[in-house]
């Protein structure tokens, strides 16, 4: 399989350089008019202004435009039945934004044999483990944005969905929302000029599980032949991560707030890059890109690609690809991506990659991987986004290394701008075999689905599907938790 990705990668970039070669240099075209990113926090990768929604939140399919969503049905989370509420409200203001909202769920039917009603309630209906922590109550505040990434000045408070550092390398989509119970409230700043910037994310101002940043410089800005060439240097550092040592069943203490009582040490790392815009016209950006990292304690990576934007020279309409292609060379120890979308799992409970092995927290996995040995790994890593005129966008991403479980495969589907209709969801899937076990749902998988079918005026069916992750304290380890929800909805633009 690395060999196949190996010649498709390079095929590819062939075909796309040749044609760019035709094309003079000049400033891009602006984004389309009324597309936002990622609802409306903005935050995806390269090209954070094209309406990109790769992996976005499927469930904010009415985000991104000001007004108020307001919904109620019923759903399953677990064994319980609940009454699901939906308020939420977005407002902007030039640069601003402010999304608000109150999600409740109601119990309804229990099922006796995860608890009693009274165990997982207030007041017999709330919820318990939605509201039984102080940060909970940040969830009214679903996001305070300013900018959208790659601007000038960008700042996103709240939930954090597809956050990325640099070339992603380090930090790549990371999610602060996947845990069905612990609310996390997050910050990304950003600082971007002709000479020099700053990213930085901070998790959850609660209690810092990643902190992070990368600065560059453009020393030579407005240079023709030159101006396009930039270094830059990344840290991240995860104070208290866990430290649980390998096991093949998980078995961890939780207090009563559904923390893990684990040993802790302080995780970090570390890399440097240098990208240069070899095309920056019309038709396509280019950016050849090389990384290397560190992950103290473990491996060094050493990661070279380019980030491609092609916009298709198709009249009228808007019809653009994204592409992603990247060769990986790995020593022991060496996690790619090692802040991802299923960290704040992984940091806890990683899915170790020998088949059949079990679990260890991510460090002790990255430690032991490095005390082992062995040859460096290489492979092959690739995204494709396709982005038909914002009314359709479609895409994945497909790594495989050269080393057992090396495989891992992402999906995603949107239909964002029609009023009649509106679905989204995305599918991944990390360090599986074979092709005969990709479309597995196991402690390796996250699947999310949204639709909103219009019903009559405002009125919407909507239908939601999330994948999370809970703590159950009876086997001792992390769980996957299937939530439902089918009900009616009201979209109100202002």
């Amino acid at each position: 399989m690395p060999g196949r990705t190996h010649r498709l990668l390079f095929a590819a970039c062939a075909a796309l350089l040749s044609s760019a070669a035709f094309a003079q240099e000049e400033p891009p075209p602006p984004p389309p008019p009324g597309i936002e990113t990622a609802g409306a926090a903005g935050q995806n990768q390269p090209d954070a202004r094209s309406g990109s929604q790769n992996f976005a939140d499927p469930s904010q399919l009415f985000s991104g435009t000001p007004g108020a969503f307001v919904g109620v049905g019923f759903g399953k989370i677990d064994k319980d039945t609940y009454v699901s509420t939906v308020i939420n409200t977005e407002l902007a203001l030039g640069p601003f934004a402010v999304g608000l909202g109150v999600p409740l769920n109601l119990l309804a039917i229990n099922d006796d044999s995860t608890g009693t009603r009274d165990s997982k309630t207030y007041e017999h209906v709330l919820r318990r483990s939605d509201w039984n922590q102080a940060q909970d109550y940040l969830k009214f505040v679903r996001f305070v944005r300013y900018g959208h990434k790659r601007e000038p000045l960008y700042l996103l408070a709240g939930q954090l969905w597809g956050s990325t550092l640099g070339h992603g390398t380090l930090v790549n989509r990371y999610s602060n929302s996947l845990s069905l119970d612990q609310r996390k409230f997050g910050i990304a700043f950003d600082f971007n000029s002709d000479y020099f910037g700053v990213e930085t994310l901070l998790d959850n101002v609660a209690g810092v599980g990643i902190l992070g940043g990368r600065a560059y410089v453009r020393p030579f800005a407005g240079m023709p032949g030159l101006g396009g060439l930039a270094f830059g240097f990344t840290m991240v550092v995860d104070p208290t991560a866990p430290l649980v040592p390998f096991a093949t069943v998980p078995a961890i203490s939780f207090d009563a707030n559904g923390d893990a009582i684990v040993p802790q040490r302080a995780f970090a790392a570390a890399g440097v890059d240098v990208e240069y815009e070899l095309f920056h016209n019309q038709i396509v950006d280019v950016i050849p890109y090389v990384d290397a990292n560190r992950l103290f304690g473990a491996g060094n990576g050493l990661h070279a690609g380019a980030l491609l934007n092609v916009r298709l020279p198709v009249p009228v309409i808007d019809v653009s690809l994204q592409t992603r292609l990247e060769y990986r060379h790995m020593q022991p120890g060496y996690i790619p991506e090692y802040f991802d979308q299923t960290y704040d799992l992984g940091r806890l409970q990683y899915a170790v990659t020998v088949p059949g092995a079990g679990f260890a927290s991510k460090q002790s996995a990255a430690f032991d991987a490095k005390a082992s040995g062995g040859k460096a790994v290489k492979g092959y890593y690739g995204e494709l986004a396709f982005n038909f005129a914002g009314l359709v966008q479609v895409g994945g991403l497909l790594q495989d290394y050269e080393q057992d479980n090396g495989a891992s495969l992402g999906l995603f589907a949107t239909l964002p701008k029609f009023e009649a209709v509106k679905m989204s969801a995305y599918y991944l899937r990390k360090n599986f075999g074979d092709l005969g076990n990709a479309f597995e749902l196991d402690e390796r998988s996250l699947l999310a689905a949204s639709a909103a079918v219009r019903v009559t005026g405002p009125v919407y069916l909507v239908m939601d599907f999330r994948r999370q992750w809970q703590v159950d304290r009876a086997s001792g380890r992390v769980i996957a938790v299937d939530t439902y929800r089918t009900g009616i909805a009201v979209n109100l633009t202002f």
